[in-house]
């Protein structure tokens, strides 16, 4: 697995396609990870034996985003309660 700031790089295998829609994937240069997900999110023309590259990245900015919501709601919250301050980590 390539390693590097926010993101990661691997390699999978799909072992099979169930009928139900679901991909099993075997992850990693080992490749003894078993991974399910909807076989929606594969490539076209993803079948078994089918190799694939997996990268994956943090989205920092939708992180912000969220939390800033979720601020904004537990101050609307705040007053609306008149409460005391309670702080809540995401």
């Amino acid at each position: 697995m390539e390693k590097g700031g926010k993101s990661k790089r691997t390699r999978a295998v799909v072992d099979r396609i169930e009928d139900g829609g679901v991909a099993v994937l075997h992850v990693g240069e080992d490749e003894e990870t078993k991974v399910e997900l909807p076989a929606s999110l594969l490539p076209e023309g993803t079948e078994s034996g089918s190799h694939l590259v997996i990268n994956v990245s943090l989205d920092d900015d939708s992180r912000k985003e969220s939390e800033d919501r979720v601020k904004a709601l537990q101050e609307k919250l705040e007053k609306r309660g008149g409460g005391g301050r309670k702080n809540f980590k995401l």
